[in-house]
């Protein structure tokens, strides 16, 4: 159990749309669309976009919204795609700029019942869950590329507040809260192939070709610091290391399937030993990508793995002809088991004979201490006349500085001798206390050299008109995103030339940018912003 907990541990480390007015869009250089669920006109998360010909595209966010640019000259045609719903074209000619497009997907699946007796029409070995998953983990030699290859991809990190704690502390936010600490990037990531080892082999690489920080939406500093496990950002019931580094080699680690024989995270541990050892699966039915048949599992963790703290289930998709991994969603709960911990989905896609990744979209839950909170941002002492002047960061309720004895409280030297506060003015602009003098200079060992070093105020229990009460930092809850899409990927390419290496132990911001002639035909696919509701 111990053992269980500590992993949990180093994962986390290394680990809206509706109020938009579809009608209300400034025209742009890129098409705006969405893609919904023929049935549901629920969006379709992760859908793969391709541009119709070519081994490039987009994929869709996680209210299936994506970009284009407007001057796409590749292609004519978009394909969409996704586990479960049949493949669709679209003219670009019929997508138009300055509105959102609705594209609408129509589901293929086919119910577990509906798999058993099409089993038994052709007589087909109906196997069970267990060994789909044991056929799939033993064919990924043979599934995933063991050869040199690279991919371009979209790469972002950000934060989206739970529920509306965050809003309540931030009010005076002008920007949207959806998204906090959107960073994006384009980068190509240079990879050996499944047998080497990710972090240590010196040819697996990443460039960077652009790096920025979205202003779009709110930049909060006091979000992106490190864990501190304690005030600032924690996780509770665990342990978060306070170390830094670098954040996409964070989320690489957290890909089971590249990491198949090395240990990933809680509780897959190592996907190759540990996955069918720890999980009980049922085999829910099939779903199609195009034509070919894939099997949906569900799965739980065993008690005897996660223990009393921690339970975990999530999906496995499984192509029924080659037992191919096309897709994982992994996500582990607390006690609570309302919200998850952390979730993991990684989807992989075919590209000839082999599967090459499509995305991996990483996000952990964490508490912080906001800054918007009610304190003092300086203290002025003037020496002659005997009176401090407060300012504070948000305007003073004056009705809660009765009785200023006990709110207000004035030492002198280390020793704090307490010094007799005389009055105490509200101005326009800030508080002034005014101290006795005449007790004060009759104080043992008084000095005036050094009066303003060794004279102290302290203040507490006084609120500002929007009721917070001084030095008191409210708490919000968060989740901690980090994504990669693939816009392209290119078998058997290597490294070549003069280029500038990502420092895999370093911020991605501090990253050099690698100069780049074919920049324009790839793009970040940054969050539609979501227009405030209407007061």
């Amino acid at each position: 159990m111990i053992k269980k907990i500590l992993i949990v541990k180093v994962v986390l480390f290394f680990s809206f749309l509706h109020g938009i007015n579809a009608q209300d869009q400034p025209k742009t250089f890129e098409l705006l669309c969405r893609v919904l669920d023929a049935d549901s006109s629920f969006p379709v998360y992760y859908a793969t976009i391709k541009l119709s010909g070519t081994n490039r595209g987009v994929i869709a966010d996680d209210q299936g919204e994506f970009r284009l640019p407007v001057d796409l000259d590749v292609s004519k045609k978009i394909r969409l795609s996704s586990i479960g719903y049949k493949t669709k074209e679209v003219a670009v000619k019929e997508l138009k700029n300055g509105q959102i497009n609705i594209i609408y997907l129509e589901p293929n699946v086919e119910g577990l019942d509906e798999v058993i007796l099409i089993s038994k029409q052709k007589k087909e070995r109906q196997l069970n869950a267990k060994q789909i998953i044991a056929k799939a983990l033993n064919s990924i030699p043979l599934n995933y590329p063991q050869e040199p290859f690279s991919y371009i991809g979209y790469f972002r990190d950000y934060q989206q507040p739970i529920g509306d704690s965050y809003e309540r502390v931030a009010k005076k936010q002008k920007s949207s809260a959806q998204y906090i600490n959107l960073n994006e990037s384009i980068i190509e990531v240079f990879d050996a192939g499944f047998g080497t080892d990710y972090l240590t082999n010196n040819r697996n690489q990443t460039l960077v070709y652009s790096y920025n920080k979205n202003a779009t939406f709110v930049q909060d500093s006091t979000l992106a610091i490190p864990y501190d496990n304690k005030s600032k950002k924690y996780l509770k019931n665990v342990f978060i290391p306070p170390f830094g580094g670098n954040e996409f080699n964070v989320l690489n680690i957290t890909n089971a399937i590249r990491n198949h024989d090395r240990s990933s995270f809680s509780f897959i541990d190592i996907l190759d030993k540990d996955f069918i050892k720890n999980h009980f699966f049922n085999l829910e039915g099939i779903s199609y990508l195009d034509d070919t048949p894939i099997y949906e599992l569900s799965f739980v963790s065993e008690s005897f793995a996660s223990g009393q703290l921690h339970f975990a289930k999530g999906k496995i998709f499984i192509s029924k002809e080659t037992f191919a991994i096309h897709k994982l969603n992994y996500q582990l709960y607390g006690q609570d088991r309302k919200a998850p911990l952390y979730g993991v989905t990684i989807e992989y896609a075919p590209i000839g004979k082999k599967m090459y990744l499509n995305y991996i979209t990483f996000n952990n839950k964490f508490q912080a201490g906001s800054d918007h909170y009610f304190k003092i941002k300086n203290i002025d002492f003037n020496v002659e006349e005997m009176y401090f002047d407060v300012y504070f960061n948000n305007e003073l309720d004056k009705n809660t500085i009765d009785p200023f004895y006990k709110k207000i409280k004035v030492t002198y030297t280390y020793k704090e001798h307490k010094v007799k506060v005389k009055e105490v003015l509200v101005l326009d602009d800030r508080l002034r206390v005014v101290i006795d003098k005449q007790q004060l200079l009759s104080l043992p060992d008084f000095k005036l050299e050094n009066l303003a070093e060794v004279i102290r105020l302290k203040i507490k229990n006084v609120k500002d008109t929007n009721g917070k009460v001084l030095n008191e930092i409210p708490k919000v809850s968060l989740n901690q995103y980090r994504e990669v899409f693939v816009q392209e990927v290119f078998p058997s390419k290597t490294i070549e030339g003069d280029v500038k290496l990502m420092n895999k132990n370093a911020p991605l911001s501090t990253s050099p940018i690698n100069l780049f002639k074919n920049k324009d035909k790839y793009w970040v696919n940054t969050p539609l912003k979501k227009n405030k509701d209407p007061q």
